[in-house]
């Protein structure tokens, strides 16, 4: 018992101080305590009673947490032996929260856990102490913003005899994080359903311009999801013939690749650089790179009308190889024009 109550708390001393704390210093923390009733495997020859628990966990985000939790049960043999025998069991594991991934309403959240830990047992005339696997599930029910109750059974096999005890819990739990707005926080603990949110998303149904999102979309305050920004990117690369400057056909279709990205994006400016091998003077490859670059812009131009002012012809002769020019291999990748794009845009 005297180990239980030290592990209680010290969790509940880091709880209050916590709570103390400023609200701009809040974390993710939550404490969880409550009662449960211990189902002891057969072969271990104890009596089934009630325990309290305790713990502390902290999410990482909105789907995943983990726990540190302390149980004690005082109890007895079940054959009938006199004696007392206390019980404690000292668990961490991680959560997984499902929530509106299985539709459930926002305040309620059901979870699965696993984890690890010890179970001590104090007893005349022998004391042992066993190391643990658990799984469980659970769902924890937010009756305000920061107060809920939580409602789980786990079961805890001992790696030492093989022996699995099956835990049955309801408590109440506190969160210390930082809690929503008061419109989401009703939204949270149901009050927005009841006054005129019909689908739950924080905003009332009077001001709603976007009924029915579906649930766990972040919206603004009119009701409508808020944009994503995404990335969106293309490279174009064009080899030419030794000391040649004519585009062959078979790149056409990357060309226009490029071109269908720069007519999606009108806004978007890009450089066409041009390249060459190592052969010959520098003054001439620089010359010859500049065409190069030249005549991509000019098939974007004349046959996918790509206005010639966002395009920009940039000739670097030799001086940005991308494969050893020691090799005619090489050399051929070398003799290039090349362009990348990336955009971010909101959808």
């Amino acid at each position: 018992m005297k180990k239980f109550l030290t592990a209680a708390g010290l969790a509940c001393g880091l709880a209050m101080t916590t709570l103390a704390q400023p609200a701009a210093a809040e974390v993710p923390l939550t404490l969880n305590a409550g009662v449960g009733y211990w189902h002891f495997d057969s072969a271990r020859n104890l009596d089934d009673n009630p325990t309290p628990f305790a713990g502390l966990e902290w999410a990482f985000n909105d789907l995943l947490a983990i726990e540190a939790l302390a149980t004690y049960n005082d109890t007895g043999f079940s054959d009938e032996r006199p004696g007392d025998v206390d019980v404690a069991a000292y668990q961490i594991g991680l959560l997984f929260y499902a929530g509106s991934y299985i539709g459930a309403p926002k305040q309620v959240r059901p979870y699965v856990t696993f984890g690890m830990g010890k179970l001590d047992f104090d007893s005349d005339p022998y004391d042992s102490r066993e190391s643990t696997l658990h799984l469980g599930a659970g769902a924890r029910w937010m009756v305000t913003p920061r107060v809920g109750m939580r409602f789980e059974a786990r079961g805890m096999n001992s790696l030492d005899t093989h022996d699995t005890d099956l835990l049955m819990s309801v408590g109440l739990n506190w969160y210390f994080g930082k809690v929503e707005d008061d419109m989401a926080a009703s939204a949270m603990s149901g009050g927005a359903v009841a006054s005129g949110d019909e689908d739950g998303d924080g905003v009332l149904d009077v001001d709603d311009r976007c009924p029915g999102t579906p649930a766990g979309t972040r919206v603004g305050s009119d009701g409508c999801p808020l944009p994503v920004t995404r990335v969106a990117s293309i490279k174009m690369t064009v080899n030419f013939a030794f000391d040649s400057s004519v585009v062959q056909e078979k790149y056409f279709n990357d060309i226009s690749e490029l071109a269908a990205f720069l007519k999606r994006f009108e806004d978007v400016y890009v450089d066409i650089e041009g390249h060459t091998d190592s052969v010959g003077p520098d003054d001439y490859n620089m010359a010859l790179s500049q065409r190069r670059a030249g005549a991509v812009v000019d098939v974007l131009v004349n046959q996918y009308g790509i206005d010639r002012r966002r395009l920009e012809p940039k000739g670097y002769g030799e001086t940005q190889p991308v494969a050893d020019n020691a090799s005619a291999e090489g050399r051929a990748e070398n003799r290039r024009v090349m362009a990348t794009l990336e955009v971010e845009y909101e959808d």
